[in-house]
Protein backbone atom coordinates (compact mmCIF):
# COMPACT_ATOMS: atom_id res chain seq x y z
CA UNK A 1 0.00 0.00 0.00
CA UNK A 2 1.15 3.22 -1.08
CA UNK A 3 1.76 6.54 0.77
CA UNK A 4 -1.05 9.03 0.45
CA UNK A 5 -1.13 12.77 0.70
CA UNK A 6 -4.30 14.12 1.95
CA UNK A 7 -5.66 17.93 0.45
CA UNK A 8 -5.21 19.22 3.80
CA UNK A 9 -1.59 18.19 4.73
CA UNK A 10 -2.43 14.93 6.37
CA UNK A 11 -1.06 10.97 5.37
CA UNK A 12 -2.46 8.01 5.27
CA UNK A 13 0.26 5.36 5.25
CA UNK A 14 1.31 1.76 6.07
CA UNK A 15 1.79 1.07 9.92
CA UNK A 16 5.18 0.89 10.58
CA UNK A 17 6.44 -0.60 13.68
CA UNK A 18 7.68 3.01 15.21
CA UNK A 19 4.07 4.12 15.08
CA UNK A 20 3.11 1.27 17.57
CA UNK A 21 3.11 3.01 20.31
CA UNK A 22 1.41 6.65 19.12
CA UNK A 23 -1.04 4.26 18.31
CA UNK A 24 -1.44 2.43 21.16
CA UNK A 25 -1.82 5.94 23.40
CA UNK A 26 -4.43 6.91 20.65
CA UNK A 27 -6.46 4.53 20.54
CA UNK A 28 -6.65 4.26 24.20
CA UNK A 29 -7.36 7.90 24.52
CA UNK A 30 -10.57 7.83 22.40
CA UNK A 31 -11.81 4.42 23.24
CA UNK A 32 -12.01 5.46 27.04
CA UNK A 33 -13.55 8.95 25.74
CA UNK A 34 -16.19 6.93 23.54
CA UNK A 35 -16.67 3.37 23.91
CA UNK A 36 -15.50 3.14 27.48
CA UNK A 37 -19.24 2.09 28.25
CA UNK A 38 -19.05 -1.23 26.01
CA UNK A 39 -16.26 -2.69 28.17
CA UNK A 40 -16.81 -4.07 32.03
CA UNK A 41 -13.31 -3.83 34.04
CA UNK A 42 -12.69 -7.19 32.38
CA UNK A 43 -13.09 -5.95 29.17
CA UNK A 44 -11.48 -3.05 29.42
CA UNK A 45 -8.20 -4.69 30.86
CA UNK A 46 -8.14 -6.84 27.83
CA UNK A 47 -8.67 -4.83 25.62
CA UNK A 48 -5.29 -2.87 26.99
CA UNK A 49 -3.71 -5.98 26.46
CA UNK A 50 -4.72 -6.00 23.07
CA UNK A 51 -3.43 -2.93 22.52
CA UNK A 52 -0.17 -3.43 23.83
CA UNK A 53 3.01 -2.89 21.41
CA UNK A 54 3.59 -6.24 21.56
CA UNK A 55 0.25 -7.46 20.36
CA UNK A 56 -0.12 -4.72 17.87
CA UNK A 57 3.38 -6.16 16.65
CA UNK A 58 2.32 -9.85 16.77
CA UNK A 59 -0.66 -8.82 14.92
CA UNK A 60 1.33 -6.94 12.13
CA UNK A 61 4.21 -9.69 11.60
CA UNK A 62 1.62 -12.45 11.01
CA UNK A 63 -0.53 -10.70 8.52
CA UNK A 64 -2.88 -7.88 9.97
CA UNK A 65 -2.70 -4.76 7.81
CA UNK A 66 -2.52 -1.23 9.09
CA UNK A 67 -2.76 2.00 7.80
CA UNK A 68 -2.43 5.39 10.08
CA UNK A 69 -2.97 8.55 9.52
CA UNK A 70 -0.55 11.07 10.38
CA UNK A 71 -0.59 14.78 11.03
CA UNK A 72 2.35 17.27 10.03
CA UNK A 73 4.03 17.05 13.21
CA UNK A 74 4.01 13.10 12.74
CA UNK A 75 1.20 12.63 15.01
CA UNK A 76 -0.78 10.03 15.21
CA UNK A 77 -4.94 10.81 14.58
CA UNK A 78 -6.17 7.97 12.90
CA UNK A 79 -5.75 3.95 12.72
CA UNK A 80 -7.39 1.37 10.68
CA UNK A 81 -6.70 -2.35 11.36
CA UNK A 82 -7.65 -5.48 9.60
CA UNK A 83 -6.62 -9.00 9.34
CA UNK A 84 -7.78 -11.17 6.62
CA UNK A 85 -11.46 -9.95 6.10
CA UNK A 86 -12.32 -8.99 9.57
CA UNK A 87 -11.99 -5.19 10.80
CA UNK A 88 -10.12 -5.25 14.38
CA UNK A 89 -9.57 -1.60 15.27
CA UNK A 90 -10.81 1.81 13.25
CA UNK A 91 -10.15 4.95 15.75
CA UNK A 92 -9.98 8.38 14.77
CA UNK A 93 -8.44 11.15 17.39
CA UNK A 94 -10.82 13.33 18.82
CA UNK A 95 -9.42 16.58 17.44
CA UNK A 96 -9.12 14.77 13.84
CA UNK A 97 -12.91 13.50 13.47
CA UNK A 98 -15.75 15.07 11.30
CA UNK A 99 -13.08 15.44 8.56
CA UNK A 100 -14.20 11.75 7.49
CA UNK A 101 -10.87 10.14 7.74
CA UNK A 102 -12.41 7.21 8.85
CA UNK A 103 -14.08 6.85 5.51
CA UNK A 104 -11.25 7.14 4.03
CA UNK A 105 -8.84 4.62 5.90
CA UNK A 106 -11.78 2.01 5.21
CA UNK A 107 -11.89 2.50 1.64
CA UNK A 108 -8.54 3.24 1.19
CA UNK A 109 -8.19 -0.83 2.70
CA UNK A 110 -11.19 -1.77 0.59
CA UNK A 111 -9.93 -0.76 -2.75
CA UNK A 112 -6.28 -1.77 -2.03
CA UNK A 113 -6.81 -5.14 -0.89
CA UNK A 114 -9.93 -5.40 -3.03
CA UNK A 115 -12.27 -7.57 -0.48
CA UNK A 116 -15.14 -9.54 -1.56
CA UNK A 117 -16.59 -8.98 2.02
CA UNK A 118 -15.91 -7.93 5.52
CA UNK A 119 -16.54 -8.11 8.65
CA UNK A 120 -16.76 -5.95 12.20
CA UNK A 121 -17.80 -6.71 15.33
CA UNK A 122 -18.99 -3.16 15.98
CA UNK A 123 -19.12 -0.84 19.59
CA UNK A 124 -22.08 0.87 20.01
CA UNK A 125 -20.02 4.19 18.99
CA UNK A 126 -19.42 2.66 15.83
CA UNK A 127 -22.52 0.94 14.89
CA UNK A 128 -23.91 4.15 12.87
CA UNK A 129 -20.56 4.77 10.78
CA UNK A 130 -20.11 0.75 9.60
CA UNK A 131 -24.57 1.10 8.81
CA UNK A 132 -23.64 4.38 6.46
CA UNK A 133 -20.72 2.41 5.34
CA UNK A 134 -23.20 -0.76 3.60
CA UNK A 135 -22.65 -3.52 6.68
CA UNK A 136 -25.53 -4.82 8.10
CA UNK A 137 -26.00 -6.40 11.11
CA UNK A 138 -25.38 -10.33 11.76
CA UNK A 139 -26.90 -10.52 15.06
CA UNK A 140 -28.53 -8.82 18.07
CA UNK A 141 -26.10 -7.28 20.40
CA UNK A 142 -23.58 -9.35 22.55
CA UNK A 143 -21.44 -9.08 25.30
CA UNK A 144 -18.34 -11.76 25.22
CA UNK A 145 -15.43 -11.47 27.73
CA UNK A 146 -16.84 -8.20 28.99
CA UNK A 147 -17.24 -6.48 25.69
CA UNK A 148 -20.11 -5.03 24.22
CA UNK A 149 -20.17 -5.56 20.12
CA UNK A 150 -22.82 -6.12 17.38
CA UNK A 151 -21.41 -8.79 14.57
CA UNK A 152 -22.13 -6.72 10.86
CA UNK A 153 -20.93 -7.85 7.71
CA UNK A 154 -20.17 -5.32 4.28
CA UNK A 155 -20.32 -7.43 0.76
CA UNK A 156 -18.48 -5.85 -2.08
CA UNK A 157 -21.44 -4.80 -4.92
CA UNK A 158 -21.29 -7.01 -7.78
Amino acid sequence: MEIVLLEDGRIIRPCGVDDLVGVSEMVLTEAKRSIADDFDDTGWEGFKEYLSDDQLLRRLVTGSKALVVQEGDDQIVGYLEISQNQVLLLFIAKQAQGLNLASRLLLRMQSTLDFEELYVNSSSRGYQFYKEHEFEPLDDWQEEAGVKFRPMKWLKEQ
